[in-house]
């Protein structure tokens, strides 16, 4: 199964990631963000939504996705785009398709010691 986690990660524990893998260990697919707020601004509740019903649906031509939302085919368009640049959104013969089993959102909140 290919999973794939979005988090809010700082440059320590993205550099910790980063040795454990040179290391060997497996870390998974990870897409990360500095902050919750640039996390936010890529990943807007209407992308996340296409992401969800593209799963839903399976792989799908443009046209015929945004006639099964019920949006303008210009705007999604561009939210497709940019969810294409970051790798959540691929296209092939069959049409655009997610191609990951799961995505997880995760933000850990810890207390400061």
């Amino acid at each position: 199964m290919k999973i794939l986690t979005i988090e809010v990660a700082d440059r320590k524990m993205a550099n910790k990631r980063f040795l454990s893998a040179t290391r060997g260990k497996r870390q998974g697919e990870f897409l990360s963000f500095s902050d919750l707020e640039i996390l936010h601004k890529v990943l807007t509740p209407r992308r996340l939504r296409i992401l969800q019903e593209m799963q839903r649906m399976g792989p799908i031509g443009l046209r015929a996705f945004a006639r099964a939302l019920d949006v303008d085919a210009g705007n999604l368009y561009r939210d497709v785009k940019q969810l294409k640049d970051l790798g959540l959104v691929e296209e092939s013969v069959d049409g655009l398709f997610v191609p990951y089993d799961e995505i997880r959102l995760e933000l850990v909140i810890k207390r400061v010691a």
